[in-house]
């Protein structure tokens, strides 16, 4: 199985890729993405390895791609009631990502989400 400390093995590599760019303003929300996709695959396949690869897709933007080994189901995940403790992890990723997806591969699946930063514009 994955191991526990898969999650912030994910964040730490990804930040440090952020910074490498200097897209240190995607850092925050790129953690908390990646971690709820990595959480997930560890918690809901039986994936012996996961991996994380995060490519820069434009001077501004990033994709974070998980990737395991599960080839399960894939079905779309129902919502869950206000007082159930889990479940949420999608939502959040489709809230906060510019665009993500969830793709059947050869070895498994992917999963993988947008994010870009904003524009500044000059006065």
């Amino acid at each position: 199985m994955a191991r526990d400390t898969a999650p912030s093995r994910a964040r730490h590599d990804v930040v440090l890729a952020l910074r490498t760019w200097g897209l240190e303003q995607l850092a925050d929300t790129a953690e908390l993405l990646v971690s709820e996709l990595v959480t997930n695959a560890v918690v809901h396949t039986d994936s012996r390895t996961i991996g994380v690869v995060v490519t820069r897709t434009s001077d501004r933007a990033v994709r974070i791609m998980v990737l395991d080994t599960d080839r399960s189901d894939m079905s779309a995940q129902a919502c869950p009631s206000g007082d159930e403790e889990s479940g949420r992890g999608l939502f959040l990723v489709a809230a906060l990502a510019d665009r993500w997806d969830i793709e059947r591969v050869a070895t498994g699946k992917r999963i993988w989400c947008d994010l870009a930063a904003e524009q500044v514009v000059e006065p």
